[in-house]
């Protein structure tokens, strides 16, 4: 096997808590604590140390020394130089990556990892996307030809203060992500020391632990330990650090405009023979910074779209949420494309319709049969169709967004054209309150044939509430209808009821269903889908083969890879950066995220902590004009890998150091905006 040495990053000169590395952790230093710790691991041929030269960093050295442990010092700030010297000081092939603020590390998750890189046959390898143990627990390791190669590359500024960024962005590399495989869990836990608050943390952890560390201890003894410490509350955003580094590297300059030319061009000829210039409202020019912003897309690939004039962004639109594993995904793609090449629109019913419902029914709580349509507002009005026909009764309460049709878009601000008499039998009531859906329910007793929501829109329900609705909408004889074109698949196979545990009695799911193919369905009790032998909901395209076999395809990515894991990697790491940029421009007190990983929302405020749309304008205008494509959430698909990601975290570093220099200035952030402020097409969701 190759010669594999751990090279440990330490330093004394910590921005928020210095000299930690030499804090003691059951009887000895926190840096000992984990050389000793890993000293267990069966795939290390040799532990090192790489500090600084600086003097503040002497004491450290002489302390390892004294020790026993081998120190490689270098240059402070250009820590990928200093780590690089590290390995070549040891003869190092293969490198494992660790840093000395984490004495809970274990050593069979450090052998865990580097025997997937080899395993594996790539340059590099980690547990980092998405992460499957606590914060404390990274592994990186890598070939040392890779590092030298990015010791050769690497820009100044983050990219040598952090080691791998380039390695985990760089096409010259090839990346494998390791997901641990013994179910222990502890991701979302935080066993890293930045804050004092950390270091009494894992003194208490290890405090239930053999203080002697005689014996390495394992990933398993430790969780079991820290389990009956409890879990921290107050727990840092992980990698604070970097996210600093991106801020501090970050232009202070406004963002060049864009070449638009193109987009603008299409945009006259299309005012003149399409309504409003677009198919959909909010892939509408009106929901972005007019002349500031594309408007015509042309192609699309993983997280990455091109406009018509050529420019590239990381688009986290992901066309309102269907793409959930990107833009032109080869399997899904080539499963559509096969079955189209042998038809796709037949005279009769096909064997994929079968299939494909069957899979549903196993996947989806509430499914016992499947109807299918091409988008989410065939399924809602089918489903409220459905309970209208089951019930005898006509009215309908309704909690979120629902679609274009009569019997919901009459009860927002766009009720032109739907009839009065449509608009009176549909009652909105407002989330997380079930008083509010129980005096719409009670003023109208026996009349309502359904409560449809969304489970989840932004904000978590509240405890009980869910049941609470189900338990209310029973008690007044109406079916629940869980509305989960949002939510279905982005929040795991079988969507926000399962998340939650409460199952409905009809649900209704699209978007991510086909990758970007129209598909959607309802699903529910066989009672209730049984009077679709009845009620009609039919269209020519309801059968459509070619979306099926796409929906297939996606079901196989979603259930027999790890899409998932690392599509809500990618969202947790987007929402932690715009939290610790927001707060480096010093406007953590107004800005807010709200939702899951998957799909988060994120607001800017104004003093009062009222939603300030100026703010976020000139935000977004800064963000778009450096290739970020992005309304007010973050839609994620599992192609944003590390490199998409970074390039959304770098954009976003400018926009808050810009927007929240003009803030500290006192400025009128509307004379710097070169566009109106965009105004929604209505608003519906709580």
């Amino acid at each position: 096997m190759p010669r594999t040495v751990a090279v440990i990053q330490a330093r004394t000169s910590s921005s928020r808590l210095p000299g930690k590395v030499l804090a003691p952790v059951g009887g000895v230093t926190m840096l000992e604590r984990l050389v000793r710790q890993l000293r267990g691991a069966r795939t290390l041929d040799q532990v090192v140390v790489a500090t600084s030269d600086h003097p503040s960093d002497d004491a450290l050295a002489a302390h390892l020394q004294a020790a026993g442990v081998p120190v490689h010092r270098g240059d402070l700030d250009d820590v990928l130089a200093r780590f690089a010297g590290a390995a070549a000081s040891q003869d190092a092939e293969v490198v494992v990556r660790l840093t000395g603020d984490c004495p809970l590390h274990t050593p069979d998750t450090v052998d865990d990892v580097v025997e997937a890189f080899h395993a594996s046959g790539a340059d590099y390898a980690s547990n980092l996307e998405p992460y499957t143990r606590p914060d404390g627990l990274d592994v990186e390791v890598f070939t040392r030809e890779s590092l030298e190669r990015a010791l050769r590359e690497a820009e100044p500024g983050p990219d040598r203060e952090h080691v791998t960024p380039w390695l985990r962005r760089s096409d010259h590399v090839r990346r494998h992500f390791h997901l641990h495989g013994d179910g222990l869990g502890g991701e979302g836990m935080r066993w890293t020391v930045d804050e004092p608050a950390d270091l009494e943390y894992v003194r208490r952890v290890w405090a239930r632990l053999d203080e002697s560390g005689a014996q390495p201890h394992s990933y398993e003894m430790i969780m079991k330990a820290a389990l009956e410490v409890g879990a921290r509350e107050d727990a840092d955003i992980p990698n604070r650090g970097y996210y600093k580094s991106l801020f501090e590297a970050a232009p202070a300059d406004a963002a060049p405009a864009l070449r638009l030319g193109r987009s603008e061009e299409l945009l006259r000829r299309s005012a003149q023979v399409i309504p409003g210039g677009a198919q959909t409202y909010s892939k509408s020019w009106r929901q972005h910074v007019r002349g500031v912003s594309p408007v015509f897309l042309e192609r699309g690939k993983g997280a990455r779209v091109w406009d018509v004039d050529g420019n590239e962004y990381v688009d986290l639109i992901q066309g309102l949420l269907p793409n959930i594993l990107g833009y032109a995904h080869p399997e899904v793609d080539r499963a559509a494309y096969e079955q189209a090449q042998r038809g796709h629109s037949f005279s009769l019913a096909h064997p994929l319709e079968v299939e494909l419902a069957e899979r549903l029914v196993r996947i989806i709580p509430c499914a016992e049969m499947v109807r299918f349509g091409k988008n989410g507002s065939d399924a809602t009005a089918g489903a409220v169709r459905a309970a209208r026909a089951f019930t005898g009764r006509e009215r309908v309460a309704t909690c979120g967004y629902h679609g274009w049709q009569d019997w919901f878009i009459g009860t927002t601000s766009r009720t032109a054209g739907v009839p009065a008499a449509v608009r009176e039998l549909a009652h909105p009531f407002a989330y997380n309150d079930v008083e509010a859906l129980d005096r719409v329910l009670s003023a109208h007793p026996g009349e309502f044939a359904a409560v449809i929501m969304e489970p989840f829109n932004f904000y978590e329900p509240a405890p009980g509430y869910l049941e609470g609705v189900k338990e209310l909408a029973r008690r007044h004889g109406a079916l629940l209808i869980f509305d989960e074109i949002c939510t279905g698949f982005h929040m795991g196979l079988g969507g926000a009821q399962t998340m939650f545990g409460v199952t409905p009695d009809l649900a209704t799911f699209g978007k991510a269903m086909g990758n970007g193919y129209p598909i959607s369905c309802i699903a529910g009790r066989r009672d209730v889908m049984a009077v679709f032998d009845e009620v009609f909901v039919s269209f020519t395209f309801a059968g459509d083969a070619a979306s099926m076999a796409a929906a297939v395809a996606v079901l196989d990515q979603l259930e027999h890879t790890d899409a998932l894991d690392r599509l809500q990697a990618a969202g947790r790491r987007l929402a932690d950066g715009m939290h610790a940029l927001a707060a480096e421009a010093g406007l953590a007190e107004r800005f807010r995220t709200h939702g899951h990983p998957a799909w988060t929302l994120f607001r800017f405020l104004d003093e009062n902590g009222v939603d300030d749309p100026v703010l976020k304008t000139l935000w977004s205008q800064e963000v778009v004009r450096r290739g970020v494509l992005v309304l007010a959430t973050h839609n994620v698909c599992a192609a944003l890998d590390y490199a998409a990601v970074e390039h959304v975290l770098r954009a976003y570093a400018a926009a808050f150091r810009r927007v929240g220099s003009l803030v500290a200035q006192g400025a009128d952030l509307s004379m710097h905006l070169d566009g109106p402020v965009p105004a929604p097409a209505f608003r519906a969701r709580g």
